[in-house]
């Protein structure tokens, strides 16, 4: 499968996603804690910046899912209209990321760099959801995000090097969490987002959990 089918497929799955943010949200329990996530940004060497920060939007908000947590995307673009949605939204939290994707040729890193940001997430409640239909619908949006981390694999090569940037704020902008990790690749097609994101949506997660005032 080319990269090509992969975003179709993905755009495919567009509409379960916004299916799933709105009938999940219906359904979280009033004890849940809830992170909003902000609009994601990538810089990468080749292919599309978009897609990859719909890769890591989309894996933080299927990895901040279960019983007791839940994540909402966000539509605004700047941050401080973020902080504001994320209020009017009840988020305690919101979670903005950040990565590069940085490739090495000779002695020195290649040249050209695109960035970009895009509007879209996948809302999983897959430990959480409490009907079949969001059931079904939750894993359509984890497969989305799944697609989309293959789709940036495809696009790494061996000694390639992504930096992960994150930080959890309230939505005054005070900071909870403020991290970022590395990881380089071994091998042509290496997923490093994937574990890059499972480790950061962890210390994400522990630290929104975490009771006032501790």
């Amino acid at each position: 499968m080319n990269q090509r089918s992969i975003a179709r497929g993905a755009v495919q799955c567009a509409g379960l996603i916004l299916m799933a943010v709105y009938v999940a949200e219906a359904e979280v329990p009033s004890d849940t804690t809830r992170i909003c996530i902000a609009s994601a940004t990538a810089q990468v060497p080749v292919g599309n910046s978009s897609e990859a920060a719909t890769a890591l939007r989309e894996l933080f908000i299927s990895y901040l899912a279960g019983p007791t947590l839940s994540a909402k995307p966000l539509t605004a673009r700047l941050t401080s209209q973020a902080r504001e949605e994320a209020r009017q939204s009840g988020c305690p939290y919101v979670l903005f990321a950040a990565l590069v994707h940085e490739r090495k040729t000779g002695n020195g890193l290649l040249g050209r760099v695109a960035s970009g940001a895009v509007e879209s997430g996948a809302y999983e409640v897959r430990g959480a959801a409490g009907s079949a239909a969001t059931r079904v619908v939750a894993g359509a949006a984890a497969s989305a995000a799944a697609s989309a981390a293959r789709a940036l694999a495809t696009n790494t090569k061996s000694k390639d090097e992504l930096t992960l940037e994150y930080r959890l704020e309230t939505p005054d902008g005070a900071i909870v969490v403020k991290n970022s990790a590395k990881a380089k690749a071994s091998s042509d097609g290496q997923d490093l987002l994937t574990p890059l994101v499972e480790r950061a949506a962890e210390e994400v997660a522990s630290a929104a959990m975490k009771p006032r005032g501790k």
